[in-house]
């Protein structure tokens, strides 16, 4: 069996990769986070138009903070924030 030669792996190009993904997983989680605190706040206080808005916003965060990579997981954070005040006053 070859050994690889260690010159042919470009590893920036890897570490590069690993932090694209590591960026995407960050932003999925608070998007699906946001989804499920959604469905809470349609489930729990039956207001479904707010908990639609709410999967629109979340959405529309992911793919902003996916496009300007400056941003990345911080608009989905604001709208998972915002998801959990709504579901806290719809609650309580």
């Amino acid at each position: 069996m070859m050994q690889p030669d260690r010159k042919s792996f470009d590893f920036a190009e890897h570490r590069h990769s690993y932090e694209g993904f590591v960026r995407l997983t960050v932003i999925v989680v608070f998007l699906l986070l946001s989804h499920l605190v959604a469905l809470a706040v349609g489930g729990v206080a039956h207001l479904w138009a707010l908990a639609c808005l709410e999967v629109g916003l979340s959405i529309l965060a992911a793919v902003v903070g996916a496009a300007i990579p400056g941003l990345d997981w911080k608009p989905g954070a604001a709208v998972l924030a915002f998801c959990l005040l709504t579901l806290a006053i719809a609650a309580g």
